[in-house]
């Protein structure tokens, strides 16, 4: 007995090693992964194509505004996290397009809730007649700018629902839990609307579909559509904040 004594250490170290290589690997694998997944949101600001040369998304420009408009040249720039001139990124996001000659969409909304009919419209509307190339961004580029997205493949490309939701993606960040889900409801629904009455989804048919089929968990009254115009929602910027040296430079 006394002699397997060594023996029966030697095993368990052997054992113990072998478990110690399997979770570092698995470590390895998932950091791989990780990587691979998250390189763009955490590295390139989420930038990416959704049709080149015409439609960009990304996250929230901050120090690189001035290299995304000389690479991409916009015609439009899309804010869909809103902010006010007491932000800096906003500030300069509202003089950097000014200064260019770009027209800046000014629209919040909401990652985590299910959008209204209103919201909806306005997009569809703004994405028939902004001047091209566009670029769409929020806060981390991944849900309100994958909404968008999908908007544009499904009724300015005419993709289907399922091959617009693929705006939805991981590889931007997008984890559809506790809320952000939520965004995809449109598409789905209108999969399923589509499916039931044997139709083949067109863009006139969606834009019809969202106005009269689309369940509004809004007030009961629909909110009118107001077209967007060019500029800060919140108009120009007030005098005392040049004097704080915040807001665009006039």
């Amino acid at each position: 007995m006394e002699s397997d004594r060594p023996q029966q250490t030697s095993d368990r170290r052997a054992r113990r090693l072998g478990r110690l290589k399997r979770v570092a690997v698995v470590l390895f694998l998932l950091a791989v992964v990780s990587a691979t997944v998250f390189y763009r949101p955490l590295f390139l600001g989420n930038v990416a194509a959704v049709e080149p040369g015409k439609v960009y998304r990304c996250a929230q420009p901050k120090g690189n505004l001035d290299d995304l408009i000389a690479e991409l040249q916009p015609g439009s720039i899309l804010n869909l996290r809103g902010g006010s001139y007491t932000d800096s990124w906003y500030a300069a996001e509202v003089e950097a397009t000014e200064q260019a000659g770009i027209d800046f969409y000014d629209f919040p909304m909401k990652a985590t809730r299910r959008p209204s009919r209103a919201e909806l419209l306005t997009l569809i509307d703004l994405l028939d007649r902004c001047r091209y190339p566009l670029v769409i961004h929020c806060k981390s580029g991944a849900d309100r700018t994958g909404l968008a997205s999908a908007l544009y493949r499904l009724m300015v490309l005419g993709e289907s629902p399922d091959e617009a939701l693929e705006e939805f993606s991981i590889f931007y960040s997008h984890i559809p839990l506790a809320g952000p889900e939520r965004l995809h409801e449109p598409f789905k629904e209108y999969r399923d609307w589509l499916q039931a009455e044997g139709k083949t989804h067109e863009p006139p048919v969606f834009r019809d579909w969202v106005a009269q089929h689309f369940r509004d968990e809004g007030a009961a009254d629909a909110a009118p559509i107001i077209p967007l115009k060019p500029g800060s929602r919140m108009g120009p910027p007030p005098a005392w904040l040049a004097t704080k040296g915040v807001g665009p430079k006039r």
